[in-house]
């Protein structure tokens, strides 16, 4: 029994025992015949010693947001796994999980649990948090959309209601039907991220859990912005109003990209593809505090894709909960530079809008 523990331990170290049964099982066994050292009572003695700064640098949010949060979801905490762990204690080492890199074990240690409890807390809150959070992600409109219209219109690209790209979140090999589906053409696996940000770098729709082999424009097709854009567009994108992206998306009436660069381009079209890109690097920049703020998606140790859509997600929920104007801008590559989009179907109505804005520019 002592040799199947110790291979439980070594194999389990950095994944949710929720998703390993069977090491679950030896794990539990094994604590219920020795003493873990614990943190006592640090959410108790050291969580209120923190300055403001240093908790909003710990858990990201202010103390009044993660009150918020903890009122939020206090009517709606299950805690399934029927645990002592009062709701606080929860909300906190869930955050501190997400924030840092610190492993699993060493988070339990800190918040005084098992690493099972950790990781079945870390699942709930996740889900509450899209469940119950999801407002914090709304697509521009009225006041908001006038105000993302003025950032984009600053940076030199008029009549923009928003930005979008895909990123990359690393990830283990994932436990599905497909595996190497999530294998990215940089040998790594990942699902893909696409975002849609306004002008103040706010997440405005978000589709995350595809496969991280897929092309960002294919990825675009399954949002739920493309299938709208499709059936009424106006009802997303006002008359003369458009979404900016880069080379990798189609060119659509409502979504403007470069002008393909074949070595013969105008000077005002150049003029035109720099304007694009200095306006929608806001989304990159979006991504780079995601990835910043909420470290765990440097690499996140899950195997279910429903769990690492769920933890992606919550991420981009606390991300607009707690940007700040002031946050320092930090570009993180994910290491995949995406190929441009195929030869798409001469478009002729998307063709001259863009045509006319180049004019205007």
């Amino acid at each position: 029994m002592a040799d199947h523990v110790a291979f439980a331990y070594l194999i389990a170290d950095e994944l949710e025992a929720i998703e390993n049964p069977l090491f679950l099982q030896y794990i539990e066994h094994d604590e219920q015949r020795r003493i873990v050292p614990k943190i006592d009572n640090f959410v108790e003695d050291v969580v209120p010693l923190y300055s403001l700064s240093e908790f909003r640098s710990h858990f990201r949010l202010s103390r009044e947001q993660v009150e918020d949060v903890i009122t939020t979801l206090g009517p709606v905490y299950m805690n399934l796994q029927q645990t002592k762990l009062p709701l606080t204690d929860s909300v906190l080492a869930c955050l501190w999980t997400l924030v840092n890199q610190e492993s699993y074990r060493g988070v339990a240690d800190r918040f005084n649990m098992s690493k099972s409890t950790l990781a079945k807390h870390l699942h709930e809150f996740c889900y509450n948090i899209n469940t119950y959070m999801a407002h914090h992600i709304s697509w521009p409109r009225g006041q908001r959309l006038e105000m993302s219209k003025l950032g984009f219109d600053t940076a030199g690209f008029p009549n923009t209601v928003c930005a979008v790209d895909g990123c990359h979140i690393p990830i283990m090999r994932p436990h599905c039907d497909n595996p190497l589906a999530y294998m990215n053409r940089k040998q790594f696996y990942s699902v893909n991220l696409t975002g849609f940000c306004d002008s103040q770098r706010h997440f405005c729709h978000i589709s995350v859990g595809h496969p991280g082999s897929w092309h960002d424009a294919r990825a675009f097709r399954f949002t739920e912005v493309c299938r709208v854009l499709e059936e009424d567009p106006h009802s997303l994108v006002p008359q003369g109003m458009h979404i900016i992206g880069d080379s990798a998306y189609p060119l659509l009436p409502q979504l403007m990209r470069p002008y393909r660069d074949n070595g013969h381009l105008s000077a005002r079209q150049r003029y035109f593809n720099r304007k694009l890109n200095a306006a929608r690097v806001v989304i990159e920049h979006a991504f780079g505090i995601l990835k910043s703020k909420f470290r765990r998606l440097h690499y996140l140790q899950m195997r279910s894709i429903s769990n690492i859509s769920s933890a992606v997600s919550a991420c981009c929920i606390l991300h607009n909960l707690c940007l700040e104007p002031s946050d320092q801008v930090v570009v993180v590559g994910d290491g995949v530079d995406d190929e441009p989009y195929p030869q798409q179907p001469h478009n002729t109505n998307a063709c001259h809008y863009r045509d006319q804005i180049c004019g205007q520019i």
